[in-house]
């Protein structure tokens, strides 16, 4: 069977209306072809973006050493963020909404102009994208990874699949955001007051401008551009926690906040 753009991404979107428990990935649906997958990423985010609404921003998944042992994988990759999946500060959502939700801890960006396209002789460094950050907050990445089978995973897959974005929270701003090392803070995720992993800030390609620099490198090679006002959350310091039914993540990274996230069990 020849693979099919349209028909991946109707099926995707399938499969996410019905919240289905996806274990593997299909073999006809199957792609070493990365730029393919990114196609069928574009198709998904058509039909993504008539609930979820538009557009605002990219994940970065696949920069740290605890996401790379989890998964096996290696990275980075991106994926699309849509309006109505980002949350200011706090947020709940419904376990019977989900398949299974993780949350990662991240430095979330706001760029403060658009940011044009690289050219292929001067690709973008953590020193020539620093300019376009407008703003630095702590954040939670929701992970939607619909039941993976971590011993089977393949990059392509989560690329096709929205890079398994299920939304973003963000911490209040921090207005003195530019007095800190972005490169050396620590953070943690706890559940119902536990902490239940620790992470560096460094360990994300080594700083998260780097991440920045990388999307704007990988988005140039595809035509596309970060705009003014996007978010882009730049990769997880820790690896992705699942989180119980009924309980309350909170994740905090020092001088950039917290962010809160509670998990309500189906009324």
């Amino acid at each position: 069977m020849a693979f099919s753009v349209s028909k991946v991404a109707d099926w995707l979107h399938r499969v996410d209306r019905a919240r289905a428990v996806v274990g593997w990935w299909p073999a006809h649906f199957a792609t070493d072809d990365e730029r393919l997958a990114y196609k069928v990423q574009d198709a998904f985010l058509r039909k993504q973006v008539v609930k979820q609404g538009p557009l605002v921003g990219y994940k970065i998944a696949l920069t740290s050493p605890q996401i790379l042992a989890q998964t096996g994988l290696k990275g980075p990759a991106y994926g699309p963020i849509r309006r109505k999946r980002v949350f200011e500060h706090k947020a709940t959502v419904r376990a019977d909404r989900w398949t299974r939700l993780g949350v990662e801890l991240e430095i979330i960006l706001t760029l403060n102009a658009d940011v044009p396209k690289p050219k292929a002789s001067t690709p973008y460094d953590r020193d020539s994208i620093a300019p376009f950050v407008g703003e630095a907050r702590a954040g939670f990445e929701l992970i939607e990874d619909r039941g993976a089978d971590y011993s089977r995973l393949a990059v392509n897959p989560l690329i096709m699949d929205a890079g398994w974005n299920g939304g973003s929270v963000l911490a209040r701003p921090n207005k003195d955001w530019r007095k800190l090392d972005l490169g050396d803070l620590r953070g943690s995720i706890a559940f119902d007051g536990t902490v239940v992993r620790e992470g560096h800030s460094g360990d994300v390609l080594g700083h998260c401008h780097n991440a920045l620099a990388w999307i704007a490198n990988k988005l140039g090679d595809h035509g596309k551009t970060l705009r003014k006002g996007m978010i882009v959350s730049t990769g997880s310091m820790v690896a992705c926690q699942f989180v119980p039914p009924g309980s309350t993540a909170t994740g905090r990274i020092e001088g950039l906040g917290e962010v809160t996230l509670k998990y309500e069990l189906p009324r």
